[in-house]
C-alpha cells in the first residue's frame, strides 16, 4: 500500500517523497532531520499507533501539516487523527487522486498561515 501511495506522489511535478519510515521512532527521526513540508503518516504503524506518532510531531514541529490515512473505521479514526493533531484527513479508499488533493490543500493552508504570521504592520 505505502508503494502505491508513494508513486501516487511521485507521479505529481510538485511533490516528492523525501523520505519512508518502517515505525514512528525511524519516522520522527527523518522529520527532524529531514525537515520536510508536509508528513503522510498511516493510523497504523509497524510498532506504535500513528496516533502516538501525529503527538510526538506536534511536540517537535507544532505547525507541521500532517495528514493522516487509513482503510479501517474511517469516522472513528478521522476523529481521533484530527483530535492527536492532524491537519487533515484522507481515507485510502478515495485514492491516489483524492491523496494529492488533500495533500496540496494541507501544503497551501500552511503556505497561508506562514505568509500571515510573516507579515508585519507598517
Amino acid at each position: 500500500m505505502r508503494r502505491s501511495l508513494v508513486d501516487a506522489i511521485e507521479r505529481e511535478t510538485d511533490l516528492t517523497v523525501c523520505g519512508q519510515a518502517e515505525d514512528a521512532d525511524e519516522a520522527l527521526a527523518g522529520v527532524v532531520s529531514v525537515r520536510p513540508d508536509i508528513v503522510l503518516t498511516d493510523i497504523q504503524l509497524k510498532s506504535s499507533s500513528g496516533l502516538d506518532f501525529i503527538k510526538a510531531i506536534r511536540a517537535h514541529a507544532p505547525e507541521l501539516p500532517v495528514v493522516d490515512t487509513t482503510m479501517f473505521d474511517l469516522q472513528r479514526t478521522e476523529r481521533l487523527a484530527l483530535a492527536a493533531g492532524a491537519s487533515a484527513f484522507v481515507a485510502k479508499q478515495d485514492g491516489p487522486g483524492k491523496l494529492i488533493e488533500v495533500l496540496r490543500d494541507a501544503l497551501r493552508k500552511d503556505k497561508a498561515r506562514n505568509e500571515r504570521g510573516n507579515t508585519s504592520g507598517a
